[in-house]
């Protein structure tokens, strides 16, 4: 971002409504503000099929895909093509990389766990890398990688 004023910053995307990931979203006067399923421009809504399960294009490489459990409507970001290989920014669907092993730390917050697995599982399948809602961006293990 080195360089970028905020009236540069041309999409901001919340992974969901709580307090602690959502704030300060005016001053991205210009910006395509996408909060859970919801998306303005100013105030213009704009229409998405993300309540139906299918992904926001915003580039050829980068989707906002909906990934429902914690909140019935959080979404992540995936970046593709990166040099690191598919980036998932996943908000509160992974609390940080203890809750692959300790279900608990996110269950115990989770609105619908049944649904978060489910999309959690699904994340899995496609990211190299996840960065949760509260801790550092964690690589993806997978048993060819053993």
């Amino acid at each position: 971002m080195k360089g970028l004023t905020p009236a540069e910053i041309d999409t901001v995307v919340g992974t969901h409504g709580h307090s602690d990931h959502i704030g300060n979203l005016n001053l991205f006067p210009h910006a395509t503000v996408i909060v859970s399923y919801d998306i303005s421009r100013g105030d213009t809504f704009i229409s998405s099929r993300l309540g139906q399960g299918e992904p926001y294009k915003l580039h050829e490489w980068v989707e906002v895909l909906p990934t429902p459990g914690h909140t019935g409507s959080d979404v992540s970001v995936v970046v593709r093509n990166t040099s690191i290989g598919t980036v998932v920014v996943a908000g509160d669907l992974f609390e940080c990389k203890d809750d692959l092993t300790d279900s608990t730390i996110w269950r115990d917050v989770s609105e619908q766990p049944e649904v978060q697995e489910k999309s959690r599982q699904r994340v899995l399948q496609i990211a190299d890398h996840i960065v949760p809602g509260h801790g550092k961006m964690f690589r993806v293990s997978r048993p060819q990688d053993c």
